[in-house]
């Protein structure tokens, strides 16, 4: 049984070094540093890329689907440990900076990570039962959520060393590093069984999620030093470093127990306890597994899903790549406000969904998530010369991001079923992701630059962030619109599908209750 929660563990602690959400708030600042000749366009353009490349879902989708999730996270860990490498060594040449270069490395860089996120949300969605499905997906992408603050810890522990010049080469080698132990211990579930939480020490796994996002959060408002180094880094950084150790011991302790063959075992075997049960396993209960592909894009909720889901990323992406440069506030507080809101967002409607299940279902969840969207969008609008009033509507901007990460997953499974679900979540993240990226952040600046730009001069970058945030309020209140008439049609649905009593069931029905009221009298 604990290895069947190794697959989990591992899935959560492979996210937790997938932080392309550092590397696009810091970009800008990080490529003037190195002097390069490179335009405010011109980054856009390099984050657009990267932007894209991590919304790229269907292809790893579908090679899931087809081929398991090994496969899929080793392409991941490969393309994420070339990608920091090439753009390490394309930023360090003396022949100046080639920006169809760097917006491809860009791509190759955001497409490594959602390899990696597919491979381990995939898994853990079709590995967990109905009613656990929420806490442990909300649990594996708010690790996701707080790679950044992570990494935003350790190079802050290794600011003046050696490492710093290296560091995009330190990047991707660490991450790719990590990511193939975690691949070595991520396995689905047995056929015809599924994991539970509390088999897969879930409890354990949110207590560290807290601590880190204590500790992340506690950064951004504290930051004591002794002897020239940052104590809270340093706690992150060695908390990190026994996490990892955990990590090794995990699959260690698999691979002397089943050998080579975990390399690339998709599915874990099935081993009986003492009391001849499978531990931490329950039996499917009768969860829907069969829509196909075909039957899920005919369905008019699953665009209407996608149109929500778009505009939530297109707000959370506009946001999280606008940070270093929205006035009057320090870049890595209000990265690390955005990490601890994204992490929020994402391991707590996760817990309440599974909770409240039989009360709210989690398309109601969703619902709540958009009027949050919309609620932060009002505060930035109103807060532009407030520094605090702008931390608030960061945190609440990510708190809905996160949200739907953790809510459209669980949604999906739940509507159509685990059979086709990499396809199925494939395709949309694809959609939503790219559409988000391309329509909300770099059509908006686009937008934004021919009215009231140029948008990088002192005098009028106020103005254009005027103008995305009310564009952006706008689309999140259309957006709560479909999301209430996914509700409905869900009911028209789930009417269609709920099985009619016959009319002789009815007829004895009937006949017992009438009887029944004769003894009675």
């Amino acid at each position: 049984a604990f290895d069947h929660a190794t697959s989990f563990w591992s899935a959560l602690i492979m996210l937790s070094c997938t932080c392309t959400l550092f590397v696009v708030a810091q970009w800008t600042t990080h490529l003037r540093a190195w002097q390069h000749a490179l335009s405010a366009d011109d980054v856009v353009s390099i984050i657009t890329f990267l932007d894209i490349g991590a919304f790229l879902a269907f292809i790893p989708g579908v090679l899931y689907d087809a081929l398991g999730c090994k496969i899929v996270g080793y392409v991941g860990a490969l393309l994420s440990l070339g990608g920091y490498v090439c753009m390490d060594q394309l930023l360090k040449s003396d022949g100046g900076a080639n920006v169809a270069l760097l917006c491809f490395v860009g791509f190759v860089i955001g497409h490594g990570s959602i390899w990696l996120v597919v491979c381990a949300l995939n898994t853990v969605t079709n590995n967990f039962e109905k009613q656990d499905r929420g806490r442990a997906v909300g649990l594996v992408m708010t690790t996701f959520g707080l790679s950044a603050g992570i990494y935003s810890s350790l190079i802050r522990v290794i600011e003046g060393t050696s490492i710093e010049p290296n560091l995009l080469g330190f990047f991707g080698i660490s991450m790719g590093s990590i990511s193939l132990v975690c691949v070595l211990g991520i396995a689905k579930m047995p056929p015809g069984h599924l994991l539970t939480a509390r088999g897969a020490r879930a409890t354990h796994a949110l207590g560290l999620c807290i601590l880190a996002l204590v500790l992340i959060t506690l950064r951004a408002l504290w930051t004591p030093q002794v002897h020239g180094l940052d104590v809270i880094a340093v706690v992150m950084t060695v908390l990190y470093v026994l996490v990892l150790a955990f990590q090794a011991f995990l699959v260690v302790r698999l691979f002397l127990r089943r050998g080579w063959s975990i390399t690339f075992q998709h599915t874990m075997l099935e081993e009986a306890s003492a009391d001849g049960t499978a531990g931490a396993l329950t039996a499917v209960s009768g969860e829907v597994d069969g829509s196909t592909f075909s039957e899920a894009l005919r369905a008019v909720e699953y665009w209407l899903l996608l149109f929500v889901f778009l505009i939530g990323i297109g707000i959370g992406q506009n946001m999280v790549n606008s940070i270093g440069n929205i006035p009057g506030i320090d870049v890595a507080t209000g990265v690390a406000i955005f990490a601890a809101g994204n992490a929020v967002g994402r391991f707590v409607p996760g817990y309440l969904s599974d909770l409240l299940f039989r009360h709210l279902d989690r398309m109601g969840f969703i619902i709540i998530a958009t009027a949050l969207l919309c609620v932060s969008q009002v505060v930035m609008l109103v807060s532009q010369q407030n520094p605090i009033g702008i931390y608030v509507g960061i945190f609440l901007t990510a708190a809905a991001f996160g949200s739907y990460w953790v809510l459209v997953p669980a949604v999906e499974a739940e509507w159509f079923g685990r059979l086709h679900f990499g396809k199925i979540h494939g395709l949309m993240l694809f959609l939503a992701g790219d559409g988000g990226v391309v329509a909300l952040y770099k059509g908006l600046a686009s937008f934004a630059e021919s009215t009231r730009g140029p948008c990088d001069a002192s005098s009028r970058v106020a103005g254009c962030f005027e103008l995305k945030w009310l564009v952006c309020l706008a689309l999140s209140g259309i957006a709560m619109l479909a999301a209430v008439a996914i509700r409905f049609q869900r009911g028209r649905v789930h009417c269609r599908e709920s099985p009619r009593p016959h009319p002789s069931s009815m007829t004895t029905s009937l006949r017992t209750s009438v009887s029944i009221e004769a003894e009675g009298h």
